[in-house]
């Protein structure tokens, strides 16, 4: 059995592709254990929960099989529905919490957002500076995963942005990070979400979707795991990637030109994720562009959390949420 029977924290992950479970009884994710289950066509798209009975009866079969009714767990808001804006707060605000009640007062007065019904987030880099990176999401896909949970018998207790995520694992494996301005680029298989951190602040963010057909890839079997393969031509899916390999180059621009008037500009690129082709995603960024192109490899995050691999890279920036 995968799961001891021992008070747990979980944490999951889903894509289009795949759902993800780690579990740690401690704070110690050396002794965690990692679940993945691929899924079915059409019932995650584009990161959100299409087909939510299907959901569901996977969630049950998981909690079921592994003992887990009740432990806590924790999750991604899905990138597609996140906004983020920067904003000012009074400076005697140090606590995020304290930002965050401020966010709360000021909504539909001095702060203004798309969703009606906004779950909020606040990410504050530097206490004490007045400023302070603000997430928004509409609450309905939330409110909708939270019940399926609750419905398979899970605690719903933490929705993290994966941005900040990735940001808490890369402060620790790539502790110089902060050093320069910083893009990082998480790939899936058909998505892909862009970040720009400078000096801990998170002051762009950008989603987008590769466009591939869902039905030509499938779960390969590994000795450990699965990875999804593509059943046509590869060519295929490489020209799929050119287009956000584009916009990459446009962003870079849009920061350096558009949103800092040729005063700031991106020094180096992170690659991450669990896209099958990383490799070439990189080898092409590193023809295009003249910025060092850094990606994280098996042995980096195995130096710090052993028995991990990079591709699951979010999946332990989420479970260090509880940890730190």
């Amino acid at each position: 059995m995968i799961f001891k029977k021992k008070k747990r924290q979980l944490s999951l992950i889903y894509n289009d592709y795949a759902m993800h479970m780690l579990a740690v009884s401690s704070n110690d994710l050396a002794q965690s254990t990692i679940e993945g289950i691929p899924l079915d066509e059409g019932i995650v798209v584009d990161g959100v929960i299409e087909d939510e009975l299907s959901f569901f009866e996977i969630l049950k079969e998981q909690v079921k099989k592994y003992g887990l009714k009740g432990q806590n767990v924790r999750f991604f808001v899905p990138d597609s529905t996140v906004m983020m804006k920067v904003i000012d707060h009074p400076q005697e605000l140090k606590e995020e919490e304290a930002i965050k009640e401020y966010v709360e007062m000021e909504l539909g007065r001095s702060i203004h957002l798309p969703f009606e019904d906004a779950l909020i987030d606040v990410y504050d880099a530097q206490a004490g500076d007045g400023k302070a990176t603000l997430f928004a999401t509409s609450a309905d896909e939330i409110q909708k995963l939270t019940g399926l949970l609750d419905d398979a018998g899970l605690t719903p207790v933490i929705a993290d942005i994966k941005a900040i995520s990735n940001l808490r694992l890369l402060e620790i494996v790539m502790p110089n990070i902060h050093k320069s301005i910083t893009l990082i680029a998480d790939w899936s298989i058909n998505e892909l979400s862009l970040t720009i951190y400078s000096q801990g602040e998170v002051e762009f963010l950008r989603y987008q979707t590769i466009n591939t057909e869902r039905s030509k890839w499938y779960p390969k079997q590994t000795e450990d795991a699965f990875v999804y393969a593509y059943s046509d031509d590869v060519m295929n899916y490489k020209t799929a990637l050119m287009e956000p390999l584009s916009e990459i180059d446009r962003i870079l621009n849009f920061y350096h030109y558009s949103l800092n008037k040729g005063e700031k500009s991106v020094g180096n690129i992170v690659v991450i994720g669990d896209s099958p082709e990383l490799p070439y995603i990189i080898d092409m960024l590193e023809s295009q562009l003249n910025l060092p192109i850094h990606t994280l490899k098996d042995s980096v995050i195995t130096s710090k959390f052993p028995n991990f691999k990079a591709s699951q890279s979010s999946l332990i920036g989420l479970a260090l949420k509880e940890v730190e």
